[in-house]
């Protein structure tokens, strides 16, 4: 079968600045996306939070643009600006028409060097992440992923959350986020990510002219290395007056970018990610013990997660966990299917190819993995693994990421259980 890939190009500039360019002439868009190497990785405890809340700083205003300006000028146009910050990078993005895009990259250009970080507008914002601390610990879903996620990678500098904690928050000043953006916004630690309707020329040039000229030439970026999570098995118990008994675990997977990740993606639709899936089709379908349940890999550059999470009344916890272990079981015991891995293939490739056909999809697709890796997003390569996997690369997978003496688990309910012991088949 043929996907009709597009044109996929990387450029590395004098400054160590890299664009990552797609080329769609189908549409009329054009995706842009600044992204840096800036995030929970980079943080140490006292500054917990700071990539995330200069991602919100750089909206506030640049020594030219206020605020207002900035959104105008994109609303102007009938484009989109938004940023989100992940625990390994924080990316900055628009999406517009392609005769649209030069102003696009003027005014994230403008937000990337030039931010004003004044204090009055740091104040307001502080006050504002700390709103969405609040909300988040509100929220008991929210609350039963952090504490697991935390609890995870214990002893790993991704153990920090991507908001930070309102001590941190408080004691962060101007410069307090000046002082990071200067050491992490360069070049070396920088991708541009365009995707849509221009030609390669055309994106090198507008990030020559946006970009690569405003860099200083010759810094060198000395990233901290991202230590590995130490093997441990822990249990958190939450009590929160809700109605129902919020239940997650997470087992050690594959990094990001693993050979063997296709086989885990494929074990990941096949088991736990789709409405058709084994978890949602005996758990919720046979069993009638939840309304929602999935499970999914999070994965990193040197650490991965692979989650599942139910919701349920508190009667039905210790049930819940007990009829997730017996399908974990019963898919170390007999694997997958044949007909379930060719499902599972062509939801996978069909993803990649529908993903093609969004412009700001293919924009964060190459971003993020350039960002994490340093190289070019391979669609053929991709592709081609997926067809090779086979069921016992699945049941491989499985087999290496469902060890009960190093899972976590993490329970928000009214009467919080130990459902460790679920799953340790007491």
């Amino acid at each position: 079968m043929c996907y009709n890939v597009p044109m996929q190009k990387m450029i590395t500039f004098p400054s160590g600045l890299k664009l990552v360019f797609v080329q769609n002439t189908a549409v009329r868009s054009v995706a842009l996306g600044v992204f840096v190497g800036a995030g929970v990785i980079r943080e140490t405890p006292d500054i917990n939070g700071v990539s995330h809340f200069i991602e919100h700083m750089l909206f506030k205003g640049t020594k030219t643009r206020s605020s207002f300006d900035i959104v105008n000028e994109i609303d102007s146009i009938g484009a989109q600006i938004n940023a989100y910050t992940s625990k390994s990078c924080t990316c900055f993005h628009t999406v517009s028409l392609d005769t649209n895009v030069e102003k696009c990259a003027d005014v994230l250009s403008d937000m990337y060097f030039n931010p004003s970080f004044d204090p009055v507008e740091l104040d307001k914002e502080r006050r504002v992440v700390i709103e969405e601390i609040n909300e988040s610990e509100d929220t008991p879903d929210d609350v039963c992923i952090e504490r697991l996620m935390s609890n995870f990678f214990k002893g790993c500098v991704l153990e920090k959350t991507i908001l930070g904690t309102k001590k941190s928050l408080k004691s962060m000043t101007s410069d307090t986020l000046r002082q990071y953006h200067a050491k992490h916004y360069v070049a070396p630690n920088t991708v541009v990510s365009i995707a849509g309707n221009m030609t390669v020329d055309q994106a090198v040039a507008l990030v020559d002219t946006y970009f690569e000229s405003k860099f200083e030439k010759g810094v060198k970026y000395e990233a901290q290395p991202v230590n590995v999570r130490p093997e441990h098995s822990t249990s958190s118990k939450k009590e929160k007056d809700i109605e129902q008994s919020h239940i997650a675990f997470a087992f050690p997977c594959y990094p990001y970018n693993d050979d063997r990740g296709v086989a885990m993606q494929l074990m990941s639709i096949i088991f736990s990610m789709e409405m058709s899936s084994r978890l949602f089709q005996s758990v919720r379908e046979k069993h009638g013990l939840c309304y929602t349940i999935y499970g999914y890999p999070s994965v990193y550059q040197k650490n991965g997660a692979f989650v599942i999470y139910t919701a349920t009344s508190p009667d039905n916890a210790l049930k819940a966990a007990h009829a997730i272990k017996e399908e974990i079981d019963l898919l170390l015991a007999k694997g997958v299917t044949e007909q379930e891995l060719e499902k599972g293939k062509q939801q996978l490739k069909t993803s990649l190819v529908l993903g093609q056909e969004s412009t700001s999809a293919m924009m964060r697709t190459f971003g993020t993995h350039a960002i994490q890796t340093g190289e070019l997003y391979d669609f053929d390569k991709r592709i081609s693994a997926i067809d090779a996997t086979t069921s016992s690369d699945v049941l491989r997978a499985a087999h290496d990421i469902f060890d009960f003496s190093n899972v976590c688990t993490s329970v928000v309910s009214r009467h919080p259980l130990s459902i460790k012991n679920a799953l340790n088949g007491d």
